[in-house]
C-alpha cells in the first residue's frame, strides 16, 4: 500500500463525504486539475487504497428501524472462525468486529422492531459458540461516517 501525501488525503476526505463528486468539482476543492485528481484517484483505486464505492441506504427503508449493539463472549476453545462465518449469514448485522476487552465481538445490528432484536439475540444465544451477550440499544447517532484522514 502506498503512503498518501496532502492532495490525496485532500482527495480522500471530499470523497467520503461525496463519494459521487465529479472531477471538476474535486479539482475546485484540492487545487489540482481534473487531470491530475483523476490520475490520483485511479492510482488510489488500483493500489487498493480506495477500495470500493457504496451507496449508503436507510436501514429503515428495509423495515430495519431498531438499532443496537450487541457485545458477544465466547465460550473457551470456540471455533471463532466458524462463529464468524455463521455471523456474516445474517442481513441484520451491518458490522461485526472481534475486539479486545470483556467481549469478544462486538456488532452493530439493525433490526425490523424489538421483536427482530429479540430474534436475532435468541439466535445468538443458540449458538453453540456464544457463552454470553449484552445488548444495548442506540438512541442517537452522534457521527457516522466520519473521515479517517
Amino acid at each position: 500500500m502506498s503512503v498518501i501525501d496532502d492532495f490525496d488525503a485532500r482527495i480522500l476526505r471530499q470523497m467520503e463525504m461525496n463519494g459521487r463528486v465529479s472531477w471538476a468539482e474535486l479539482s475546485h476543492q484540492v487545487h489540482l486539475s481534473p487531470t491530475a485528481v483523476a490520475d490520483r484517484v485511479r492510482r488510489m483505486e488500483r493500489d487498493g487504497l480506495i477500495r470500493g464505492y457504496r451507496t449508503d441506504v436507510d436501514p429503515a427503508a428495509y423495515g430495519r428501524n431498531t438499532r443496537a449493539v450487541v457485545e458477544v463472549g465466547l465460550i473457551a476453545g470456540a471455533h471463532a472462525e466458524e462463529f464468524e462465518d455463521r455471523l456474516r449469514t445474517r442481513p441484520e448485522i451491518a458490522f461485526a468486529a472481534y475486539v479486545t476487552g470483556s467481549s469478544d465481538y462486538s456488532l452493530q445490528c439493525e433490526c425490523e422492531g424489538s421483536e427482530g432484536l429479540d430474534g436475532l439475540v435468541r439466535w445468538l444465544r443458540a449458538d453453540p459458540a456464544v457463552a454470553r451477550t449484552e445488548t444495548r440499544f442506540i438512541l442517537r447517532v452522534v457521527r457516522e461516517g466520519a473521515s479517517r484522514c
